[in-house]
C-alpha cells in the first residue's frame, strides 16, 4: 500500500511557517521545539522512540516531491509541519532491520516537515503537543 500522510493536532497547533529550534534526545525522552516567531510548539515523546532521523530538506526532496504528486498539491507542506505517515516505508524498513522484533502496529511514524528539515520519529507511544505564545 502507498504511504498516507495525515495532518496531526489540527485543533492545537496553529498554521504557520515553523522552523525547528531544538531537537533533544536524552534519558527523559525526545523533544522537538519549533517556532514561527509568534508561537512555540513543543512535541515531546515521554520515553525513547525506536528511531529518530533528522535530515535537511535537500536530502528528502524525493519524498517531498512524491507526497506533493500523490495529493496533487504543490503546497501540501505549506503552513503545516506535523504528520503521521501510515503504511510508511520507514516503518517497514525498521521492522525488517529489527528482524521482525517490532510489529507494524507497534511503530507509529511521525514526521515533522519544515522548509529547512525533515524529522522522522518511529515510536510506540503518542506524542504530547504543547503550544505557547512568544
Amino acid at each position: 500500500m502507498p504511504e498516507e500522510w495525515i495532518r496531526l493536532e489540527q485543533d492545537v497547533i496553529p498554521e504557520g511557517q515553523f522552523i525547528v529550534t531544538s531537537l533533544i534526545q536524552n534519558a527523559d525522552g525526545t523533544k522537538v521545539v519549533l517556532d514561527d516567531e509568534k508561537n512555540v510548539v513543543e512535541i515531546s515523546f515521554d520515553g525513547i522512540p525506536s528511531l529518530v532521523r533528522s535530515a535537511t530538506e535537500g536530502i528528502r526532496m524525493r519524498t517531498w516531491s512524491e507526497v506533493q504528486l500523490k495529493y496533487n498539491n504543490k503546497s501540501f507542506f505549506h503552513n503545516w509541519f506535523f504528520y503521521q505517515v501510515q503504511d510508511s516505508k520507514l516503518s517497514k524498513w525498521a521492522i525488517e532491520e529489527s528482524c521482525n522484533f517490532y510489529e507494524e502496529e507497534q511503530l507509529k511514524h511521525y514526521c515533522i516537515v519544515t522548509s529547512e528539515e525533515v524529522i522522522d520519529i518511529l515510536a510506540s507511544f503518542k506524542p504530547i503537543v504543547k503550544v505557547s505564545k512568544l
